[in-house]
């Protein structure tokens, strides 16, 4: 009976919800605009982006000509609540100024959907608080949903199963974006309205598959709505001209992870600036860990310039 009354009040609270969001004016779409620098925050979802470059890939193709910048700040673990970093690294808004990052995507709710329903107002509180913190750095955000677990077979947990405590997640991305004015990709909503299957390696993580069809369903929703959809959004990744600026994307996102990442930050500028090895042997004054990680800013403006070159709009 316990278990009846508590679904019953889960239908209850997302009933509200969707009322809540209908009496909302509606919040148009973001459009990418030329020469933007691309901000993308949250966790490991975002930094296997950088191992598939697919989204950057298909942001370009679907926008020729904009010379757009990507800087993907995303870090394993990350939530809204808790960033944990080394010693002395700078603040996520501290690199979005850094990096002249004019428009801003947040991807946050399946890692904190884990804490169900008792979680969501440390949620919805604390997402509030990081959207404040990069709104003063960049005041262009978008918010984008997970996708939904799969179900997968044992040995692994059916994460399937926790899909119904993602949707309140995903229901408070809503509500804030409402509330500020943000435009929300719903990715969860279109993977649920699909039923596509194989999006996942365990449930969770996505597989190749599961990073074209978030990437395209990102990079879609920011063009005009006469723009088709692909049924297919791996068939649309393995063009000729796709496959070849994905790969371009990845070589790219390579420099800029050592770059914005470096292996040693603690003699960078962590906690052992002060070790012997930090310092230039022959003058005791000079650090040249610094000016040597300045030189991976000519090798990324390199692998972007290449990257500006035109390409066929693949559809």
């Amino acid at each position: 009976m316990n278990g009846n009354n508590a679904w019953w009040r889960t239908c209850a609270w997302l009933a509200l919800v969707l009322l809540r969001l209908e009496a909302a004016p509606a919040v148009p779409m973001a459009r990418l605009q030329t020469n933007d620098v691309v901000g993308l925050i949250g966790g490991g979802v975002w930094v296997a982006e950088q191992r598939g470059g697919y989204l950057e890939s298909a942001l370009r193709q679907l926008h020729p000509g904009y010379q757009l910048r990507v800087r993907n700040f995303a870090w394993e673990g990350d939530t809204v609540s808790a960033r944990p970093r080394e010693m002395n690294y700078p603040t996520v808004p501290a690199l979005l100024r850094r990096f002249g990052v004019t428009i801003a995507f947040l991807q946050f709710g399946q890692s904190e959907s884990f804490a169900g329903e008792a979680g969501l107002e440390t949620f919805r509180r604390d997402y509030g608080r990081l959207l404040d913190e990069v709104a003063a750095a960049t005041p262009r955000l978008v918010l984008v949903t997970p996708l939904p677990f799969e179900s997968t077979a044992p040995p692994l947990a059916d994460l399937a199963r926790r899909n119904a405590d993602l949707a309140r997640y995903v229901a408070v991305v809503h509500e804030l974006g409402a509330l500020r004015g943000l435009p929300v990709i719903d990715l969860y909503a279109s993977g649920k309205a699909g039923a596509a299957t194989g999006l996942t390696t365990d449930g969770r993580q996505l597989s190749d598959r599961g990073e074209a069809v978030a990437a395209l369903g990102i990079s879609q929703a920011l063009v005009s709505s006469g723009r088709p959809t692909s049924p297919d959004p791996a068939g649309w990744f393995a063009q000729p001209a796709a496959v070849s600026l994905r790969q371009a994307v990845v070589a790219k996102n390579l420099v800029w992870r050592q770059y914005v990442r470096p292996t040693n930050w603690a003699f960078l500028a962590g906690d052992r600036v002060e070790q012997p090895s930090s310092r230039d042997h022959r003058d005791r004054n000079l650090r040249w860990f610094p000016g040597e990680m300045e030189q991976f800013g000519p090798l990324l403006q390199q692998a972007e310039r290449q990257l500006d070159n035109p390409i066929s709009d693949a559809r």
